[in-house]
């Protein structure tokens, strides 16, 4: 039976009941409109639910894809207002297209369908759900590969399970009781600052989402995730690590257990199945009294304080500084166990002063420096070069090229540098006339002092004194020994608690290190016993670099309760 037309035309029956003629409705309407009517029809309203209907209408929000536009969320509206003369939902968001790696449409003539079930079998949903609603705007192009889903999975779920890893691994250890509370007025600064970051991201997560932007709450997410990290728990391994237990190390253990908690209710809308993962292990495993699901708790509730902004800044330029100083020594070329002199610092105005001299100690142990001096506004450690963004300048200058190259060499880069720093255009003389340059219109470049190794951004400027005495190098190679002996407790399958016994042979800049820095390495690697003669070792190996080589040979010493 062909129910087109015109053949559905010609159909004809006659009614049950009335024995008149039915025949097709002449009129005809867009199909959407049916979609259009789901906001009643979905409860039969009017003729039933009408308290549920008016509960529910106008929905709170609507998600499709762009195609959704002119069809169905066009009709919702249009019904909405005829019948109801409201809109039908209040807040919409629209999604563009999934495509392949090359931002190319998935088709089967291209081959290039990227199956959803080869991304979960390697990486898991999550990660896709994270790239989906962190990574991406709602509206942008989204590229998808199993490699671009697996480099998410890479970064913030990989990240977040390693710390989590960390605290339940030491927990179990230290059978910490996370009912002895410690108050957070009490706690060291670092601990402060970690709980100050944590309220400061639940606050801007619940405004982001509330505003239907899960973007931007996914990034406040991931940022505090990479501070927990990278900061935190790097910054605070020997309070975990020592063995004596104490106000310090509680107060450590519970300030990363509200954190991974809390996040674990953060990630919840983003990526369940790991999310679930942590609620069950950190909450449910501890308090038999908790919801069954990280998904029936409530959203975190929060106020972020003045003082907690305040501690934030602080140490943000802190770390500003870390970072140069990183981005320094990886162009100095010098290895980041070596130890260097000194960094200079030039800070952009008081506050950063006062947050760097707060903090130096913290700023020399992430350099692995000796001392931090600050320097004047006008100290010259770095040398400007500004040169003519050729692209920009030439469609708008092209004869007055040349004079801009001698006007941008003889003006002050300094000053240039630090206008484009700011975001702010410059105006100089060129020829008979004045240009104007916009931050985009230059190029910049930088060189070191002489023994110095510079880099600078946000007003900020540090300088690496790269220049190295017998001291730093025999210090730099005590450091390397201590990587050697920690991985070569690895490969010998140690536990992290467990001590050694350790002998450690080699060339004449190795004696001298050992020499100087033996204690250092044995509290380093938990060497209890230092072998000067052979011992029966249970592994062995061999490291050499720049000159210098060293054996070691290392075995567990059995726990004092063994018998």
């Amino acid at each position: 039976l062909d129910l087109h037309r015109p053949a559905v035309d010609e159909i004809t029956f006659m009614h049950p009941v009335t024995g008149r003629e039915m025949r097709r409705v002449p009129e005809v309407i867009d199909c959407w409109f049916d979609s259009g009517a789901m906001s009643y029809a979905q409860w039969h309203y009017p003729f039933e639910n009408q308290e549920i209907f008016e509960r529910h209408f106008p929905a709170d929000y609507i998600c499709e894809a762009i195609d959704q536009t002119r069809g169905w969320f066009y009709t919702l509206h249009a019904i909405a207002v005829l019948v109801s003369d409201s809109v039908a939902f209040r807040n919409v968001v629209c999604l563009s297209h999934i495509v392949d790696a090359d931002g190319r449409k998935m088709s089967k003539s291209l081959g290039n369908i990227v199956n959803p079930y080869d991304v979960f079998d390697t990486t898991g949903a999550d990660p896709l759900r994270w790239y989906f609603l962190a990574r991406v705007p709602p509206e942008g192009q989204k590229r998808i590969s199993v490699d671009i889903v697996a480099d998410v999975a890479g970064s913030i779920l990989n990240t977040l399970w390693n710390t989590y890893a960390f605290f339940v691994m030491y927990a179990r250890l230290d059978a910490v009781e996370l009912t002895r509370t410690v108050p957070e007025a009490q706690r060291p600064e670092i601990d402060r600052w970690a709980l100050a970051l944590l309220r400061d991201t639940v606050q801007r997560a619940t405004v982001a989402l509330d505003a239907y932007d899960p973007r931007t709450a996914g990034e406040a997410i991931e940022r505090l995730v990479d501070q927990l990290s990278n900061w935190y728990v790097r910054r605070n391994r020997r309070r975990f690590w020592k063995a004596e237990a104490g106000a310090d190390k509680q107060s450590a253990y519970l300030t990363l257990y509200e954190c991974l908690c809390t996040v674990a209710r953060l990630i919840a809308p983003f990526m369940p199945f790991l999310a679930e993962a942590l609620y069950q292990n950190l909450e449910r495993s501890q308090n038999a009294q908790a919801s069954l699901s990280v998904h029936m708790t409530d959203w975190p509730q929060v106020q972020a304080s003045a003082a907690d902004a305040a501690l934030i800044r602080q140490l943000d330029m802190v770390q500003a500084i870390v970072r140069l100083g990183r981005t320094a020594r990886a162009a100095s070329g010098h290895r980041v166990r070596q130890p260097l002199s000194r960094i200079l610092v030039r800070v952009p105005d008081a506050a950063a002063r006062a947050a760097a001299e707060a903090h130096l100690e913290q700023i020399e142990d992430e350099l692995n420096v000796k001392a931090v001096e600050f320097i004047a506004q006008d100290a010259t450690l770095v040398t400007y070069r500004i040169k003519p963004n050729l692209p920009r300048l030439g469609k708008r200058h092209g004869k007055l090229i040349p004079a801009i190259r001698q006007a941008l060499q003889a003006a002050d880069g300094a000053a240039i540098a630090a206008a484009v720093a700011r975001g702010e255009p410059v105006t100089l003389p060129v020829a008979d006339t004045h240009i104007t340059f916009e931050p985009e219109d230059v190029l910049i470049e930088t060189s070191s002092a002489e023994g110095y190794q510079s880099a600078e951004d946000e007003g900020f400027l540090v300088a690496l004194d790269t220049r190295l005495d017998k001291g730093l190098l025999r210090e730099g190679l005590a450091r390397e020994l201590v990587r050697t002996v920690q991985d070569a407790r690895k490969q010998a399958n140690l536990e992290i608690s467990d001590r050694i016994r350790l002998r450690i042979t080699g060339s004449a800049g190795v004696l001298d290190a050992l020499q100087a820095h033996r204690p250092f390495i044995m509290g380093e690697t938990l060497t209890a016993e230092w072998a000067d003669g052979d011992f029966a070792a249970q592994f062995e190996c061999e490291q050499s670099m720049e000159g210098e080589s060293w054996h070691i040979a290392l075995a567990p010493l059995p726990t004092p309760n063994a018998s």
